[in-house]
């Protein structure tokens, strides 16, 4: 099968295929085809396995990785026996991962990332964006941002988006703390731990900033035996804790975070003396 008829099929399954949403569904469906059962799909041909070969390249005949993943297929463990040494290298890898996971897992991620690939060349030619607006609702104040579709690529034009909100997203964090009763605001380092921080800190590590964004959590904890707490998510208007991550380069190797705690400390049975 074609990759022609194959993009026919799934845009009989949603016409939005080719949009931000619409790619990282199909990305999404392919990880969770793992467990069909457990998951809803939104491009349900999919599960017809010709289909989702055919994504990888597999079975027209023309592709380069089509003999490697056909090998790989046949025979996860021995599928690398000729293969160059930085081929066996990453095997190992896959190996492992089937270790953990399943016998096949090695084989269902490298298939995945084939796809992937695939997909993710596709947006970028298409110009297609992989940037969502995310909106979000804190102490009854309705806020919207772009941030990372995490299943694509960001596009330069992306870039641009996501750094000029920065600004905006930070004043929407300054302005959530500060609400009465104000929050308690920390720098959290590598290791976890809480330093009282300022909003002046805040805005000058902004400065840095290529991508900010903002989670929540709420947890009802519960004392299940001595020392132990066993805790559920849940919603409140006030949350428990916001955070703030900073993304200080596009390749994810540097971030600065910053914790909003609620003023309670009945919300935090466990916590420390150190960050009181």
């Amino acid at each position: 099968m074609s990759t022609l008829p194959v993009f026919q099929l799934l845009l009989q399954d949603n016409p939005s295929l080719f949009t931000t949403e619409g790619l990282s569904s199909l990305l999404h469906d392919c990880i969770c085809l793992r467990y069909p059962e457990r998951h809803k799909f939104t491009y349900p041909s999919l599960l017809n396995q010709q289909v989702y070969l055919s994504l990888a390249n597999v079975g027209d005949g023309s592709s380069e990785a089509e003999e490697i993943i056909r090998r790989i297929l046949t025979d996860p463990k021995g599928w690398c026996i000729n293969a160059p040494a930085d081929v066996k290298e990453g095997a190992k890898f896959y190996d492992n991962m089937g270790k953990m996971f399943g016998p096949r897992f090695g084989t269902d991620l490298f298939l995945y990332h084939s796809i992937r690939d695939n997909i993710q060349e596709l947006q970028k030619s298409l110009g297609i964006s992989g940037v969502r607006s995310r909106s979000i609702s804190v102490r009854d104040c309705l806020f919207s941002y772009p941030t990372v579709e995490d299943h694509l690529i960001t596009l330069d034009e992306d870039r641009v988006i996501l750094q000029q909100a920065v600004p905006f997203v930070i004043n929407y964090f300054i302005s959530l703390v500060q609400i009465q009763p104000a929050y308690r605001l920390f720098l959290v380092d590598k290791k976890e731990q809480k330093t009282p921080a300022s909003v002046s800190a805040v805005k000058n590590a902004a400065l840095r900033a290529v991508i900010a964004e903002i989670y929540t959590e709420s947890i009802d904890w519960e004392l299940t035996s001595a020392n132990c707490w066993q805790g559920k998510i849940v919603e409140r208007v006030d949350p428990d804790e916001i955070r703030l991550t900073l993304h200080l380069d596009w390749s994810e190797n540097e971030f600065i975070f910053f914790e909003a705690l609620y003023q309670d400390l009945n919300r935090f049975p466990w916590i420390t003396d150190t960050v009181q």
